[in-house]
């Protein structure tokens, strides 16, 4: 069954996230990250299955600031609607199984005359505004200060005139973020003049299937998939978009609607009444196609691989 709730602006994002975010050097700013959330929010749809009690505001709050920044949309702290893009360096092979990936960070569009700091905010966590988190997942370490060349490439140190249009500068930002399959890191630049903030989510290993052009995502919303976010992309601008949910036993069917972009997202939240664990299946329909995937939900289903 699908719930609907609407939000209201200006919403306690600190109370949520950032309970106790680090500061840096002379520079705090623990309300910063409620700028990013200060427009008007929309509402965000739900599905329960049968016989589970409903989510509480508070956790459908931070399931929309999420579905949110995924998004990226455009704010009054990011008017030109400017996202982070990540690129893969490489992918080391331990044993047979993949391990952290590193990924250089691009902030295409923002100005190269500002500087910034770095905050990630991992599933499994509270929001981190330390770029110490960010240098100690990449593993390398340096000056807290980040700063964008002419090609949008996040650095560590100011670039000198001959790496303004570099891709390789030497002292570029790398993130290796620590996720499981289906679980993503948000990722947040925000400027030390406090006049732009630029967002981008980071999934190493998307439970994600595509037919036809359509695709289906099944997003870790919080730890064990105890809740997940459900999206939908590629199919028809403002068209309507069965999906069915299967969890356990229990269906559940649900019809969404997507904007310009043929995008839609919903929030699931798959336990089953007398199950401890089990595994989620989003089947979504389009005229010609049918994506279909599957994440596991529960204690020890584990989410691996988890990077080391």
């Amino acid at each position: 069954m699908t719930r609907t709730i609407r939000l209201c602006p200006l919403l306690s994002i600190v109370a949520l996230l950032c309970t106790s975010i680090s500061s840096f050097g002379q520079y705090s700013k623990q309300s910063r990250i409620l700028d990013y959330f200060s427009r008007k929010s929309e509402t965000i749809n739900y599905s329960i299955f049968r016989g589970q009690p409903a989510p509480s505001k508070d956790l459908l709050i931070l399931l929309e600031h999420q579905a949110k920044w995924d998004e990226a949309a455009s704010g009054p702290t990011n008017p030109l609607g400017l996202r982070l893009r990540f690129v893969k360096v490489d992918e080391p092979v331990k044993q047979g199984n993949p391990v952290a990936m590193r990924y250089r960070v691009f902030a295409d569009g923002a100005p190269e005359n500002k500087v910034f700091s770095i905050g990630s905010w991992p599933v499994s966590r509270e929001f981190l505004k330390d770029s110490d988190n960010i240098y100690a997942n990449a593993g390398v370490s340096g000056s807290q200060d980040i700063y964008v060349n002419g090609q949008g490439l996040l650095m560590t140190d100011k670039p000198k005139p001959e790496q303004m249009r570099s891709l390789r500068a030497g002292n570029e930002l790398e993130v290796k973020p620590r996720a499981g399959r289906g679980e993503p890191v948000r990722y947040l630049l925000d400027s030390l003049d406090e006049e732009l903030q630029v967002v981008g989510t980071l999934v190493p290993f998307p439970v994600m299937a595509e037919d036809q052009g359509c695709r289906i995502e099944a997003r870790i919303a919080q730890p064990n998939a105890t809740a997940v976010l459900v999206i939908v992309e590629g199919f028809p601008a403002k068209s309507k978009v069965p999906l069915v949910l299967e969890s356990e036993g229990a269906v559940v069917h649900e019809v969404l609607t997507t904007d310009l972009n043929g995008h839609s997202v919903i929030a699931d939240f798959p336990y089953v009444p007398g199950k401890a664990r089990g595994t989620l299946k989003a089947t979504a329909e389009g005229k010609n196609c049918l994506p279909s995937v599957d994440l596991p939900w529960g204690a020890a289903t584990g989410s691996t691989p988890k990077g080391q």
